[in-house]
């Protein structure tokens, strides 16, 4: 995984990869301008915040619980078809918070949030799983770097222009945008080509007969072939570990810090979104930084540093006696989060078989969505009970250890990447 052209305008003048990543960015600024503009209804709206925010994580994750299914669908049909479906989908779903206008049509919202993330659980793992197949192995870390980057646009740009919109109009225009790129992401999609999805040796599953039992039988057949490789595969249980892991860092800042931000900082709500901008410029310079040191540094060094740093900022976030430093705390941790999550990203990729990718990529999404539905569960109670500080310094210390774990246990799995055992010839674990 090194080569000498590995920057960003190498990998953005592929033209399938570029819609792609267009798609990706204008979509996920309008994902955060209806975040906001929920956090938004939220303090308006709920009788205790912290207990909404509880609600509303829980409803964002739990049916990317399922996501495993849906990976069986994405290595048997078109990823393309799959991706622009559940765009067209998502952008009629996210208008329900229209009809949210007080307290007892809250639940309206967390019906939203729930579908949005149970769609999107068939969406990512098809985009994850047609990475490899558009860019050359030696691009997929900076092409990873540029996904992970969406997230930089909707914390710049989407908190702070959500928060100027929403103050010029109302939550209804920033639901209106949302919706609205969807569909130009549906768009971009469909005026590309991507490769169809290589030949799997699990059986093939009919749409027009899918329900059918005997089809069924296959689906389930598929299905537990891909748990069978996931759980037989050693390297890959611990990159889905440490990728959850990583995850908590960013989770923890964005949902947790939104409910308790004034206790934290002392400082009233509008200084959210300056907060959430700095983490976007954080994971900003991380997506420029890995598209620089892509070439040369070895993968289980990007993560293990990238970790061990991640886990010190969380604590300089939770104990920072000023605001200045929770600024730098969270411009820290943007850029480490990009940093170890693509490098990951990369690195499982790079070491799954095309055949068994899509399977791959939507249990990890159930496996992180579990781990952070169990943590932000845990921290919004905790929070109530022992504070926020201690919450946070816990999450720095749990992603410090990680990350000293992960210097020994990442070893062989960077020495079969080095060694040249890639997605057409996947490793044979015991």
């Amino acid at each position: 995984m090194t080569s000498n052209k590995t920057g960003m305008i190498t990998v953005l003048s592929n033209r399938n990869f570029l819609a792609l990543w267009l798609g990706q960015l204008l979509s996920r600024i309008g994902d955060n301008f209806a975040i906001v503009a929920a956090l938004v209804l939220i303090n308006e709206l709920a009788a205790a915040a912290g207990l909404a925010t509880v609600v509303i994580a829980t409803a964002m994750t739990l049916p990317q619980l399922f996501a495993v299914f849906s990976g069986v669908l994405v290595d048997r049909f078109s990823r393309k078809a799959v991706m622009i479906v559940t765009d067209l989908l998502r952008a009629g779903i996210v208008l329900l918070p229209l009809f949210v206008n007080r307290s007892g049509d809250l639940y309206i919202l967390y019906l939203t949030a729930f579908l949005l993330m149970g769609v999107g659980a068939m969406f990512v793992p098809a985009r994850n799983a047609t990475i490899p197949n558009i860019v050359p192995e030696e691009h997929l870390l900076t092409a990873n770097a540029l996904i992970q980057a969406t997230e930089l646009a909707s914390l710049i740009a989407g908190a702070a222009l959500a928060t100027l919109v929403i103050s010029l109009t109302s939550t209804s225009t920033a639901f209106l945008i949302d919706s609205t790129s969807f569909i130009i992401s549906a768009l971009l999609l469909w005026a590309v080509h991507f490769p169809a999805v290589k030949p799997s040796t699990v059986p093939s599953l009919a749409k027009s007969e899918l329900m059918a039992a005997s089809e069924f039988r296959k689906f389930w057949e598929a299905f537990v072939d891909g748990v069978r490789y996931i759980a037989s595969n050693k390297h890959l249980l611990q990159l889905m570990a440490i990728t959850t892991v990583a995850t908590l860092g960013l989770s923890a800042t964005v949902l947790l810090a939104a409910a308790y931000f004034k206790e934290l900082t002392g400082l009233s709500a509008e200084y959210l979104g300056l907060l959430q901008a700095t983490e976007g410029v954080g994971m900003a310079l991380g997506a420029v930084l890995i598209s620089l040191y892509a070439s040369w540094a070895r993968s289980r060094r990007i993560v293990s540093v990238t970790m061990i740093v991640l886990g010190g900022a969380i604590l300089v976030f939770a104990l920072a006696p000023v605001y200045w430093l929770v600024l730098i705390g969270a411009l820290i941790i943007g850029l480490t989060v990009v940093s170890a999550r693509t490098t990951l990203a990369a690195m499982t990729q790079a070491l799954v078989p095309d055949s068994q990718r899509g399977r791959v990529e939507s249990a990890m999404i159930a496996v992180i969505s579990l781990g952070t539905m169990g943590a932000l569960a845990m921290a919004g109670i905790l929070g109530d009970v022992v504070g926020p500080k201690a919450v946070f310094i816990f999450a720095g210390l749990i992603v410090l250890g990680a990350g000293i774990a992960s210097i020994f246990s990442l070893r062989d799995v960077e020495q079969v990447l080095l060694n040249g055992i890639n997605v057409q010839h996947p490793p044979q674990l015991e």
